[in-house]
């Protein structure tokens, strides 16, 4: 067993109480006694930043140049539109129809009504996607409509300047200004009235 010798232990415990008391001076040392009331310190108040939230920026139901075949029969017809400005004051819109076929077959054309419009996005809604030639119509942007036959095993083109060529003729047009254009492909024999 272990023993402490008395000696020390006198010794010891008086270390001990040198340790308790200057503990208690270090202690007392921080604290004050006054007779003013404390008066707690307020919280800094804080000022709010209002940020602006984003704003969207403005999108458009369609920003790439429109091809509707508005016909069963004209699905299998290779239809693209192209567009190239023409000075400064109009654009010059081409679709093309591609009948080529691997198997060379020949027979019946197909006749077709194509409504090729331009318009600036500024002059309708940002939702505006036409699907019909009565979109075009109610819009009231830049069109013309032209007429081809399509035989299997062709290449065909149609060709307009807008809104040169616009029907009604009031109808404008700004290359200036962000544009789209596209074409809405009829077959005539099944048009309705």
């Amino acid at each position: 067993m272990f023993s402490i010798p008395l000696k020390n232990t006198k010794s010891y415990a008086a270390t001990v109480l040198l340790v308790a008391i200057a503990a208690l001076l270090i202690f007392s040392a921080g604290c004050t006694t006054t007779s003013q009331p404390i008066t707690p310190t307020s919280a800094p108040t804080e000022v709010q930043v209002i940020t602006p939230a984003p704003t969207a920026a403005a999108t458009y139901a369609v920003t790439e140049p429109i091809v509707v075949k508005a016909d069963d029969s004209i699905l299998t017809t290779k239809t693209t539109i192209d567009a190239v400005e023409s000075g400064n004051s109009g654009l010059v819109v081409t679709v093309t129809y591609d009948k080529k076929n691997s198997m060379g077959a020949t027979g019946d054309g197909l006749f077709t009504l194509a409504y090729i419009f331009a318009y600036n996005y500024d002059d309708v809604p940002k939702d505006f996607n036409p699907q019909t030639r009565e979109d075009i119509f109610n819009a009231g942007i830049p069109y013309k409509s032209v007429r081809s036959t399509i035989y299997p095993n062709n290449v065909v083109y149609a060709t307009c300047e807008l809104p040169q060529d616009s029907t009604p003729t009031t109808n404008s047009l700004s290359i200036g200004k962000p544009y789209n254009y596209g074409v809405i492909v009829y077959n005539v024999n099944n048009l309705p009235n």
